[in-house]
Formats: C-alpha cells, structure tokens, sequence
C-alpha cells in the first residue's frame, strides 16, 4: 500500500469539507476606481486635421504601391523584348531549332508572337538555309514596347500632381 507522502492533509476529504474547516475569509477592501481625467472639448479641426493626415498615408501607400507596380511593369517589358531580340537575332543567323537553347527560346516567345503571325511574311536570306528576317517578331516587339509604355504612363498619370492651368 501507497504512504501518503504529504501526512498533514487528509486524502479522504473532499476539497468543499477541507475549506468549511478553515477560518472564513476576511472582506477586502473595495479598490478605488480613479476618477477619469478631464478631457478637452474635441473640436472639429483635430478630427479633420487626423483624418487629413490618415488620407495623406493612404496615398502614400497607393501611390507606393502604383510606382512598384510601374517598377514590375518596366522590367517584364525589357525581359519581354530581349528575349524576342534573342529570337530574332538567332532567326537572323539561322539557329538549328533542335539546339537546346535556340529551341528554348523558340518554343517561348512563340506564345508571345502568336498574334503577329504572318502579318509579314519572314524575307529568307537564303533558300538552303533557315536564315531569315523575321518581320513579325519586329512588329511584335514594337507592339508590345508600345502598350507597355501606354500602361506604364498612365500609372504615372495616376500618381503624379496635377499640372497647374496655363493662363
């Protein structure tokens, strides 16, 4: 059999019989609810000075937001038109399409020249080989930089001043 290792308590009573053996409880004292301290007439101009000051960090943040969008936007385009550089340098010279890279490049900016297909029909250098001058991929690339210039200035429309009237 188990020895009590705490002989001073009792483990057949319940925990309601030990606490009616104990001496009752003294009150405590009430705690004193501090008086609220005396606030200043709120005046029109404080709210509108704080809310003016809340709607001058939401621009900022818009207008962060906006200039990092612009940031993407210009990178994707120079990706955009390296990349259908490379195509039409590698056309140009006549690149095997079963080479590794040239065929990387060519199976990538396919999808990218899809709408330009055969506006132009490609001006071949020579009929023995597969050199020619893509005219499409140097509509496209023209094409693309153009719209990607259109949305980039708008954005900067959006975020910048606006430009005092000419009197």
């Amino acid at each position: 059999m188990r020895t009590n290792p705490y002989p001073d308590e009792p483990t057949h009573n319940q925990p309601t019989e030990m606490l009616s053996k104990r001496e009752p409880m003294e009150d405590l004292p009430l705690k004193q609810i501090p008086s609220p301290a005396p606030t200043l007439p709120t005046t029109d101009t404080n709210l509108d000075v704080e809310s003016a000051e809340i709607r001058q960090e939401e621009a900022r943040t818009i207008r962060y937001a906006i200039g990092k969008l612009n940031d993407f936007l210009q990178w994707f385009t120079v990706v955009l038109e390296v990349t259908l550089l490379i195509r039409f340098f590698l056309m140009l010279i006549g690149a095997d399409p079963g080479n590794l890279f040239a065929g990387f490049i060519y199976a990538l900016t396919t999808i990218l020249l899809f709408p330009f297909h055969n506006v132009v029909h490609p001006l071949t250098l020579r009929s023995d080989q597969a050199q020619a001058i893509e005219w499409s991929t140097l509509i496209a690339m023209a094409i693309y930089w153009l719209i990607f210039w259109a949305i980039r200035r708008f954005l900067l429309i959006l975020i910048s001043n606006p430009e005092e009237p000419t009197s």
